[in-house]
């Protein structure tokens, strides 16, 4: 599926919520809006990923290609981003950390492997969405009910996969499934009334938990949100600046922590810290975006390059 700016829109503005909530974890805030954020931030950015998945290219192109272009675009800078942190934090090296590394990332590191996990799993499994996720259905409410809205690693060996692996594949391959078939209009009403209501059901649960009401509120929530997006792509909606966050939502994703760290060490507050962090990212962003192999490395988008029209056609002679 082509670039949207719309999705861009909401990929921009789901990476700069993300920011905000971890912004207010470190200032031990409570609210809310923080709630609220946490339960549909990541399963939507994982729907997107699935709506625009290209799932024709991806199952007929060779495996070189296929592993290259996620190697390029979305492993590498993920491990250099893993041996950022890892310096940073001090970690032990030891035999088995690739593997613990791969299995039960640390940090908001998770997102990658998940993500490619599912897309793997999308290009060895020949079935249509629906099949998919019929398939993904059982093991995510499994995982669902067994955390709760926490999540930790599936057993206590050293292959035991962090749990995310298997909550996730529900809301990709639910938006493999809106991409496949889109939304008809007269079930606009009801996907607005059902995301609005698993919303309010969610933000309920904020102070009076409830470990199974967990589960339907927010599959209601986040399954209602995805099932909207073919709506919002039609309305092709732009802001330049966060159209941007969201092309450039992998090196955001990756680097806001160690950015929005490195701001707070200078002693200002969290509301400040938030502000400086976005613009220093962005700026960050647009002078790797001219260097190809740095680029590559931190996961930075490249420039747009602009349309250059091609000149009109002199008239035809005429006829005397």
């Amino acid at each position: 599926m082509g670039k949207n700016p719309s999705i861009d829109l909401l990929k921009g503005v789901l990476i700069l919520l993300v920011m905000a909530g971890h912004a207010m974890e470190l200032a031990h805030a409570q609210h809310v809006a923080l709630w609220i954020g946490s339960g549909f931030r990541m399963p939507l950015m994982i729907g997107i990923s699935g709506y625009l998945l290209n799932i024709d290219r991806l199952r007929s192109e060779p495996g070189e290609h296929f592993f290259g272009r996620y190697g390029e675009r979305m492993l590498l800078p993920w491990l250099v981003a893993m041996v950022a942190y890892l310096a940073i934090g001090g970690w032990s090296l030891s035999w088995h950390m690739p593997i613990d590394l791969l299995l039960r990332p640390p940090f908001h590191l998770w997102y990658i492997p998940v993500l490619f996990f599912l897309i793997l799993i999308a290009r060895a499994v020949p079935l249509p969405p629906i099949g998919l996720l019929a398939i993904g259905v059982p093991f995510s409410l499994a995982i669902m009910y067994g955390f709760g809205p926490h999540h930790g690693a599936i057993g206590h060996g050293l292959l035991s996969p962090d749990s995310r692996y298997l909550r996730y594949p529900i809301y990709f391959f639910f938006g493999m499934l809106v991409a496949e078939r889109g939304l008809p209009t007269r079930y606009l009403g009801v996907a607005l009334l059902t995301a609005a209501l698993g919303m309010g059901w969610w933000a309920r649960l904020e102070h009076d938990p409830h470990i199974l009401a967990f589960v339907p509120a927010r599959l209601l929530m986040c399954l209602g949100l995805i099932a909207l997006l073919p709506h919002f792509a039609r309305l092709r909606l732009s802001f330049a600046p966060v159209n941007h966050i969201g092309r450039d939502s992998l090196f955001f994703y990756l680097w806001h922590p160690l950015v929005m760290a490195l701001v707070m060490a200078t002693g200002i507050g969290v509301a400040a810290m938030l502000a400086l962090s976005v613009p220093i990212l962005f700026a960050l962003g647009r002078l790797s975006a001219g260097h190809a192999r740095l680029r590559r490395w931190i996961g930075s988008v490249p420039p747009i390059r602009p349309r250059i029209d091609e000149p009109p056609l002199e008239p035809a002679p005429q006829p005397a």
